[in-house]
């Protein structure tokens, strides 16, 4: 029986020993390529863009013998694809609410709608985006950031939404353009690009203001 007990118990532990072994081999590696003492002396901002009025972007160039001129340029361009890219993402997870919502479902015509929008703000939205800082790391390569204005995006989007161009099946602009549908785009509006604000919204709730206009009114007068 002791016997037996001993074999169990060092059948426990070798394949502790193992399971050990196998973990440490398993563990991920943080990256062979990135100089990590380098990176703390990087602005917060190049490691992780925010912008708390809307949607930032970084781009990179190295620095050569073209000057800085055209280092700015090609990091803006990079800083430009970053916005494009989580533009594409909200526009798609918009619509894919959005449209679940209204009760449109998915349809070609759908998709190709959203994909128009997509283009039509990477068209205006990108040529408007703002240079908000730079730096010039030690090794020599240039870092920007450009933001937009979730202002923007909102105004543009709502913009392409009422453009006839951008559908292909006119039952579709009907639907979309309906009362109700118009809410929900508001809703869905202030959902992906991130504002609180009213003011951001020209026409949403305006029945709700005029009566709490009213109702201001009236406790004034008494």
């Amino acid at each position: 029986m002791n016997i037996k007990k001993s074999i169990l118990i060092l059948t426990i532990l070798t394949a502790t020993a193992f399971g050990g072994c196998s973990a440490k081999e398993t563990k991920p590696e943080l990256g062979t390529n990135v100089n990590y003492e380098k990176m703390k002396e990087y602005p917060r901002w190049v490691i992780q863009p925010t912008y708390d009025k809307g949607i930032a972007g970084v781009g990179s160039a190295k620095m050569t013998d073209l000057g800085f001129d055209f280092a700015r340029k090609e990091a803006m361009a990079s800083a430009r694809l970053d916005l494009g890219g989580q533009i594409k993402t909200k526009v798609d997870g918009l619509f894919k609410s959005y449209t679940s919502k209204i009760g449109v479902g998915d349809s070609t015509s759908v998709d190709a709608l959203s994909e128009n929008i997509v283009k039509e703000l990477v068209s205006v939205d990108l040529k408007g985006a703002s240079l908000k800082e730079t730096w010039i790391s030690p090794q020599d390569e240039l870092f920007v950031l450009m933001t937009v204005d979730n202002e923007r995006l909102i105004e543009t989007t709502t913009k392409a939404i009422n453009n006839p161009n951008n559908y292909t099946d006119e039952n579709l602009k009907l639907k979309i353009k309906a009362e109700s549908s118009q809410a929900e785009l508001e809703k869905e509006l202030n959902t992906y690009f991130g504002s609180s604000n009213d003011e951001d919204f020209p026409g949403v709730d305006k029945e709700v203001k005029e009566v709490e206009e009213t109702q201001d009114e009236t406790i004034e007068t008494n």
